[in-house]
């Protein structure tokens, strides 16, 4: 039986909950074409995500709780908490835009606030983190206007191509959340 999940709505998007037991039962329950077509994966998307399941995805010490981004009944991109560590109330918020027709419109900007909000209010998240490349512009924008903070840059810490790259760091408190979102709704 399909785990149910959770559906967020925004202006434009509608925002469909993976979890590891709903990405559990669509990796062994969906074709590969079917999966292709719910993450918009290319083949070597979907065979990158077949080698991570088989490794395992979560632990005692880390899960994730991510959203699937559908604009016009299809997927587009995700945003979400691609590690949460429940037992000490943070999450790493990370996002990608997987059809480039939609970046630049701002969706990205859209369902981040509502999966923060999500991720502060429903899973009482203390702390919010995210990392990007410091040549990374366009995702260095997204956190600032999301509202997260500089902390600093985390020296080798992401391997591409291999070759240690450094990592920007930026988060965002639950109180620095409510802070800026009460802002808002008073301007």
């Amino acid at each position: 039986m399909q785990p149910t999940t959770t559906i967020l709505k925004t202006e434009r998007l509608e925002l469909e909950e993976v979890t590891p037991e709903s990405y559990n039962y669509m990796l062994t329950h969906f074709t590969d074409d079917e999966l292709k077509a719910k993450f918009d994966f290319d083949d070597k998307g979907l065979q990158l995500a077949k080698d991570r399941f088989a490794k395992g995805m979560t632990n005692y010490h880390m899960t994730f709780k991510y959203f699937l981004l559908q604009k016009d009944n299809r997927t587009i991109g995700t945003c979400g908490f691609y590690r949460w560590y429940q037992e000490h109330n943070r999450a790493e918020i990370g996002y990608v835009m997987s059809n480039e027709r939609y970046r630049t419109q701002g969706l990205m900007i859209e369902a981040a606030k509502r999966i923060m909000r999500y991720g502060f209010e429903e899973m009482n998240v203390h702390r919010l983190e995210a990392f990007a490349s410091p040549h990374n512009k366009p995702s260095i924008q997204i956190l600032e206007q999301l509202g997260l903070k500089y902390e600093g840059l985390m020296r080798e810490h992401f391997l591409r191509d291999g070759t240690y790259e450094p990592s920007a760091c930026y988060s965002m408190l639950s109180h620095e959340f409510n802070e800026v979102n009460n802002f808002a709704e008073k301007a």
